[in-house]
């Protein structure tokens, strides 16, 4: 806010003295001092003696220029100055007029003078208001410019960060990318190298292993034959033993059951005796089977033992048989041990075993029999279902102990150890010479005689009479295996 100086329009000073030692007082002060004045004038009137006024000026008052004389410095550190009007005389009337004119004209000078200064006051401020306004206005818009800007700014900046951001995601992606292909380029060498140790490793354990395998069959083949014959006794009443236990539990089901199962019986006994070469007829007849098999209203003992019973006793295509054989007994494995204690108990050839004493009391529908048993048997030892459907469990390696077996054990040579021999070689033959090779050459040029073992061109003969057999039944063994 301003000061608003007021200044009379008459001299400041007259004769060396000044009316107005402080000529930035203010308005109200100003005012202040008149009613002072107008008291002591009017204390004058009312008092007034021959002896002249008396002014006093206080030296806060005085002026401070450099025109005023020694004399009022001087009156200044005495603090006042009296001056005397001896010479000046006024009468009565003559002092009220006077003192009336000066009152009526100070009172008009200082309303124009108020009024002046309010109207001064107003424009400078109305000027006032206007500069604030116009300085707002201006402020407010430099501060919208600055928001924009700002705003712009900020649109920019995020602008470039997105930006600079997508290029850190693209090179980044571009990086992790090479990484993952160097890594994965890594992996594919490691691996191969890795693979390449294994097959290394692997080839050598499977060199080392059929190395070992030949030497254990060449120093093995005396003491397998030495032991195979306690197995095959421990293995026949151990089969004996479950089958014996199945008969009776089947005999104890059907009275506490009191049902008649036959209907099952036959449908497998019929299956098996319409069993033929043919892969269509083969395939149905194991479906016929497997379904009796898994039918809830006959127990499963029932139709083990129904199978193993009949199949045992079919005389119909060998190798058929024994596919059918191989497959159900896959499926259900606790069927093969009593298929065998079957295979036992039809011919003892099968353990093997003999028995001289028995052999007067054989005819020739037994030899039919020993003949059709071996065969089944030989047909069973050396199926091997391709495709990996099945698992043959009784498979060419027990073929093989059979024979050492039988080789081993037989110290009389007759017809009923020839036939039997003859049977099991013209279906087991070929699967022994492919899997044994030189081998089953060597076994087969050597027969026992008493406690000693010599060369024969009686073995020789006979494997010559063998062999046109097997290369009949080569073919139609090859036939019927093409066929699945």
């Amino acid at each position: 806010m301003r000061i608003v100086v007021s200044e009379p329009h008459c001299p400041k000073s007259v004769q060396g003295f000044s009316y107005d030692p402080e000529p930035n007082r203010s308005f109200d002060r100003l005012v202040c001092e008149t009613e002072s004045f107008a008291k002591k004038l009017h204390a004058l009137k009312t008092g007034r003696s021959d002896r002249g006024f008396v002014v006093r000026v206080s030296e806060d008052d005085m002026d401070s220029d450099e025109d005023v004389d020694q004399s009022a410095q001087e009156e200044e550190e005495d603090f006042s100055q009296i001056c005397t009007c001896d010479d000046l005389y006024l009468s009565d009337d003559e002092f009220d007029h006077e003192l009336e004119y000066m009152m009526d004209k100070i009172d008009l000078s200082e309303n124009d003078y108020q009024a002046k200064t309010k109207e001064d006051i107003k424009n400078q401020v109305s000027v006032l208001e206007k500069e604030i306004m116009n300085e707002i206005e201006t402020s407010r818009s430099a501060l919208a410019r600055v928001e924009k800007y700002r705003e712009n700014r900020r649109e920019v900046e995020r602008r470039l960060d997105l930006q600079y951001k997508r290029k850190v995601a693209e090179a980044f992606d571009t990086h992790m990318t090479a990484v993952q292909r160097e890594h994965k380029i890594k992996s594919y060498i490691e691996e191969r190298k890795i693979k390449r140790k294994e097959a290394q490793e692997l080839a050598k354990k499977r060199e080392r292993a059929n190395q070992e395998e030949k030497i254990r069959q060449e120093k093995g083949e005396k003491e397998v034959i030495e032991r195979v014959s306690v197995v095959a006794l421990t293995l026949e009443k151990h089969r004996l033993k479950k089958l014996e236990e199945l008969e009776a539990m089947n005999k104890e089901l059907k009275s506490r059951l009191n049902e008649d199962f036959r209907s099952f019986e036959k449908r497998i006994g019929r299956a098996i005796r319409q069993i033929t070469g043919v892969k269509d007829t083969v395939n149905a007849k194991i479906s016929e089977i497997v379904k009796v098999f898994k039918d809830p209203r006959c127990p499963l003992s029932i139709s083990i033992a129904a199978f193993a019973k009949r199949m045992v006793s079919c005389k119909q295509n060998p190798f058929a048989c024994s596919y059918i054989i191989v497959y159900v007994t896959s499926k259900f494995p606790q069927a093969m041990d009593i298929l065998l204690a079957e295979f036992h108990k039809a011919c003892i050839y099968t353990v093997p075993n003999h028995d001289v004493n028995s052999q007067s009391m054989w005819d020739s529908e037994a030899y039919e029999r020993l003949d059709s048993t071996m065969r089944l048997y030989g047909a069973l030892v050396q199926t091997d279902i391709r495709g990996g459907n099945a698992t043959n469990l009784h498979g060419i390696e027990h073929g093989w102990a059979w024979l050492a077996r039988f080789f081993n054990n037989i110290s009389a040579i007759n017809i009923a150890t020839a036939t039997a021999l003859n049977a099991f070689l013209q279906t087991a033959g070929f699967g022994l010479h492919q899997r044994y090779k030189s081998q089953f050459v060597k076994v087969m040029n050597v027969e026992p005689e008493g406690r000693t073992m010599k060369t024969s061109l009686l073995s020789t003969e006979y494997t010559a009479v063998l062999d046109l057999q097997n290369n009949n039944q080569h073919y139609q063994r090859n036939d019927y295996i093409d066929c699945y």
